[in-house]
């Protein structure tokens, strides 16, 4: 980018191709992908985006994954070496920009005309580059004319706060998860912070960066004429002012000249289709992930809530109560059809089988729990019954009224649309058929910024309470003959959980590493706060369909 002050075109002569090179090993995409959990698509898809340009591409890394999630995207970038490799990235992975080339942000609503985008997203720490101020006020001028009314801005950034205030250091979990690759400031004052860059060749890059604090930021924002501006810290709210590597915000452009309101969030039928891809999408990849070391080890092949009765009992004891006390409450007839979604490894359709002499039809999204369930069940000696299959409740491959029981334990709590997991439910299950589930549960009274702490941990965009799966499956014409609270299990199965791979910390962080495990220990651990100040529960539902 052209500018006033020298140091702020220095970056054009950073980025050599050597070190654009060497980006992405700097960036690790499997890794980012991970940690941002669907971040931007989440928000995006929220306000009814559609086009979207990624204005800080770099090697194309967002402007690729969103254009995966069926955005349409634009990538610009204002170093050349950057974009030329942007583009090889674009190419490889087979999705389609709708243009990509290189800007001066100061030059967005010429380059593109005024009003082209119903989203910005400058990411990566990218602002960071810009030293004086008047290119700042020039650089958020430009994208707030290139945004249509009620578009949104999203521009993330160091936490220069924490650096400048305490000192540097990373979590290295939310970005530049490269194996190998080791970043650190050389220099570090006020107005300036050098980074650099080495990685495992032996080659080192260096760049200079503007440290941005974030109220003045912020504040930038709203001088531009952006309003309800809205931080995040490593993608969630509320958070540490110091303890986050990286903040994310979050502006709009007001919807007229005069209101300064920013758009209500939109749910178009299309919108909610792309949704509840990314979602099912990204609960695979979670569970065919790491997780799946956790789940398998410590869990084992149950992955339920415990019911508890004994002091000191084991999970795997507890969850065996679990699965008995579900079939207490069910009636199967011997030749019964089964269909279990969300199966996990098994474990219910084995018992099932066992206890009534049923058939069952296991499905699940994850082909890691798949493979290890059939394993199981074949060494169990139970494989002439229980069968294994993948298949998405939101869209089940099965036809009308062929199951007599539609069995889930724990899985509805990831769907992107629950209206429709039912009806897809109703569908399949014969007249006079039922419905048995479990489900977590997030109570009504819960606030909204608490609501929004517990999605980013499950990756769904909704949880429901009782009364929320009462009255979907009345709709979906189910009648509910059973709905039990068994919320007090919630925190000592996620306490358990935690506790044992706490004991077993040297073992999971030689195969996972530390940095997953300190984020696991961390989310069971607000698993376990959230239950006990009675955010979340666990109910069992037992619904019929009419026989008529």
């Amino acid at each position: 980018m052209t500018a006033k002050l020298i140091k702020d075109e220095s970056y054009v002569e950073e980025y050599t191709e050597d070190f654009v090179g060497n980006w992405d090993k700097l960036i690790g995409w499997d890794g980012r992908r991970k940690s941002e959990s669907g971040f931007f698509h989440r928000l995006l898809n929220a306000y009814g985006v559609e086009s979207v340009a990624d204005i800080a591409c770099g090697t194309g890394f967002h402007s690729v994954v969103l254009a995966e999630d069926g955005f349409k995207v634009t990538a610009c970038d204002g170093s050349a070496n950057m974009i030329e490799r942007a583009r090889e990235n674009v190419e490889q992975s087979g999705v389609e920009l709708v243009d990509t080339r290189v800007v001066d942000w100061r030059e967005l609503h010429k380059s593109f005309g005024p009003e082209a985008f119903d989203a910005l997203v400058c990411l990566g720490n990218a602002f960071s580059h810009l030293f004086e101020h008047e290119s700042r006020r020039d650089a958020l001028e430009s994208m707030f004319k290139a945004l249509k009314p009620g578009g949104i801005l999203i521009i993330d950034h160091r936490n220069y706060d924490s650096i400048l205030d305490e000192g540097y250091s990373t979590k290295h979990e939310f970005y530049y998860t490269g194996k190998g690759v080791d970043v650190r400031p050389v220099i570090l004052n006020r107005t300036m912070c050098k980074f650099q860059y080495s990685f495992p060749n032996g080659d080192r890059h260096t760049l200079q960066l503007y440290p941005l604090r974030q109220n003045y930021m912020s504040h930038l924002l709203e001088d531009a004429g952006f309003v309800d501006v809205t931080r995040y810290g490593d993608f969630e709210r509320p958070y540490d002012h110091y303890d986050v590597d990286f903040i994310q915000q979050v502006a709009f452009k007001p919807v007229d000249k005069t209101s300064g309101i920013k758009p209500k969030r939109k749910e178009t039928a299309a919108r909610k289709n792309k949704n509840l891809t990314r979602v099912v999408r990204e609960t695979r990849e979670y569970y065919d992930g790491a997780a799946d070391e956790i789940y398998r080890d410590i869990w084992g092949e149950n992955v339920h809530i415990g019911t508890f009765e004994l002091e000191g009992e084991s999970l795997q004891s507890a969850m065996v109560r679990s699965n008995q006390r579900i079939g207490d409450l069910m009636e199967v007839p011997r030749k019964s059809q089964v269909l279990d979604v969300g199966c996990g490894y098994g474990a219910m359709a084995r018992f099932l089988s066992r206890r009534f002499g049923c058939r069952v039809l296991a499905t699940n999204i994850s082909e890691r729990e798949l493979e290890w369930g059939a394993e199981l069940t074949r060494e169990a000696g139970l494989d002439d019954l229980v069968t294994f299959e993948w298949a998405d409740f939101h869209d089940l491959p099965y036809d009308d009224g062929i199951f007599n029981i539609y069995l889930s334990q724990e899985a509805f709590l990831h769907a992107a649309d629950k209206q429709k997991v039912l009806d897809e439910a109703f569908r399949v299950v014969k007249p006079g058929g039922q419905i048995v589930f479990t489900d977590l549960l997030v109570r009504k009274d819960v606030s909204k910024e608490d609501r929004e702490r517990i999605y980013e941990r499950i990756k769904s965009p909704d949880m429901f309470d009782a009364d929320d799966y009462r009255e979907a499956l009345a709709k979906s014409g189910f009648n509910v003959k059973t709905d039990a609270d068994w919320s007090e299990n919630v925190a000592p199965t996620y306490a358990w959980v935690r506790s044992e791979l706490l004991r077993r910390r040297q073992e999971f962080d030689d195969r996972i590493g530390p940095e997953l495990v300190e984020r696991t220990a961390n989310a069971l651990q607000f698993w376990v706060d959230a239950a006990n100040a009675g955010k979340i529960g666990w109910a069992c539902f037992i619904a019929e369909k009419p026989a008529n």
